[in-house]
């Protein structure tokens, strides 16, 4: 495995980190555990599939410009990042106090839109011609045990650390995005 290919992984993947580490406040069973982790494990490698045949359908439009393409798309998905986790507000705890559990739509609901960058980064993938298989089960098995380890750990740490993920997760992809300006 490639460094890019694991550091897709694992930028991708805070997101989904985020997002269990957010609901985990909430009980869960075991079952409702595997239920989440598998639905963003599904939506972040469906996503990304789903961007690179996008991406390979526009190769041939912007042939002579896709780098750009691909740099303004990791930089605008990274800096989005960034920016949603500056105006993240950890205070907003009144979900989390909440003891029930969250409804099996919620987490799907949850997955489908924290895999949305994955979809970006697909069609950048498409754009530069890498293997998406490889891409897409390396970056759903990222999600599958990110979710697991948010979950774990939203009752041993400070709401704050999701945040601080994912502004370094933004900068690793506006990294990325300056790397594709190379290929």
């Amino acid at each position: 495995m490639t460094w890019d290919i694991l550091l897709f992984a694992v930028v991708l993947s805070i997101d989904s980190f985020s997002a269990a580490f957010a609901m985990g406040f909430r009980r869960f069973s075991a079952q409702r555990a595997f239920s989440f982790a598998f639905s963003s494990a599904f939506a972040e490698g469906g996503a990304t599939a789903l961007g690179f045949l996008l991406g390979r359908i526009a190769k041939d439009l912007i042939v002579n410009y896709d780098h750009w393409v691909a740099f303004a798309l990791l930089v605008s998905v990274g800096a989005h990042m960034c920016w949603e986790a500056y105006h993240h507000d950890p205070d907003d705890t009144t979900e989390a106090e909440d003891p029930r559990t969250h409804s099996f739509l919620k987490i799907l609901f949850v997955s489908t839109v924290t895999s949305i960058d994955s979809l970006g980064v697909g069609v950048t993938l498409g754009l530069a011609s890498k293997p998406i298989a490889t891409y897409a089960i390396a970056i759903a098995t990222a999600a599958f045990i990110s979710t697991y380890l948010g979950l774990g750990l939203a009752k041993r740490m400070p709401a704050a650390f999701g945040s601080r993920l994912e502004i370094v997760g933004g900068a690793v992809l506006i990294a990325l995005g300056f790397k594709m300006l190379s290929i």
